[in-house]
């Protein structure tokens, strides 16, 4: 598989066109108008990587559990990516115009429409903004492409801990952590991280909302009275856990059971 990152003046024509070019996204089943719409070649070959294939869009998956895998498969076979490639736009930009072109499309339901009848043009040009390229704050634009979001979330967090996160609103669990400051603290993430097995190891599931964003909040509200860095990765995993204990009432979870 032949990856390629966009040259900058095509990812700016691209951008600047979606005016009048959103319909492709939608309508083409092949990437190439994407040269004629540049008037050159727009690619810029980047390196070659053995074949892989995301997770399949045909069998079934909850859109979640598709979301989940393309977090590890993506990180696995592009790990060699270092941090500010991964930040690039032109990178993530130039994946989805280019080898990963259909999948993407498929993942948003594109290859389902035949026309543009009913279609909000407005709304269209936003998602293809945040789908295809980079759209919003620095950290936020990460997350809504499609591709840079599972890059991202395979590196923040190991297998593991993905699965504890489970499949059910995968997306909206990603995007409300990874998100937030403490992420980028390896301690706390770590922390974190053993918060997330320890449910996942008895079974658990956690809300996003009720368990984990709580826990979340608990954290940052017991950072105003003692210094979180001060804390060992252990300490910090039962704050939380122990947050989410008193929501169940039932005396299960302690400190000692802490891994």
């Amino acid at each position: 598989m032949e990856l390629c990152y966009l040259k900058v003046n095509a990812l700016d024509t691209l951008k600047s066109s979606l005016d009048k070019t959103f319909g492709k996204y939608l309508t083409e089943r092949d990437n190439s108008w994407v040269n004629e719409v540049c008037g050159e070649n727009p690619f810029v070959k980047f390196r070659d990587v053995p074949d892989f294939e995301l997770a399949p869009l045909d069998e079934g998956l909850d859109i979640g559990e598709v979301d989940l895998r393309n977090s590890k498969i993506l990180y696995r076979h592009l790990h060699f990516l270092t941090p500010r490639q991964a930040a690039d736009e032109r990178f993530w930009a130039g994946f989805c115009h280019g080898a990963f072109y259909d999948y993407v499309r498929r993942r948003w339901g594109y290859d389902k429409l035949d026309n543009l009848r009913g279609i909000d043009k407005d709304k269209t040009i936003k998602r293809i903004q945040n789908r295809f390229f980079f759209n919003g704050e620095a950290r936020v634009e990460l997350l809504t492409n499609t591709l840079s979001k599972y890059w991202w979330a395979g590196r923040v967090f190991p297998n593991e801990a993905l699965d504890a996160l489970g499949a059910k609103d995968f997306y909206r669990k990603i995007f409300s952590i990874a998100t937030r400051s403490f992420i980028g603290n390896e301690k706390l993430r770590n922390g974190f991280v053993k918060f997330l097995r320890h449910f996942k190891d008895r079974g658990i599931t956690l809300d996003r909302d009720e368990h984990i964003l709580s826990a979340m909040i608990e954290l940052n509200q017991s950072g105003g009275v003692i210094v979180l860095d001060c804390l060992t990765e252990r300490d910090i995993a039962a704050i939380m856990i122990e947050h989410v204990g008193k929501i169940y009432r039932d005396g299960k979870f302690t400190i000692t059971e802490i891994g």
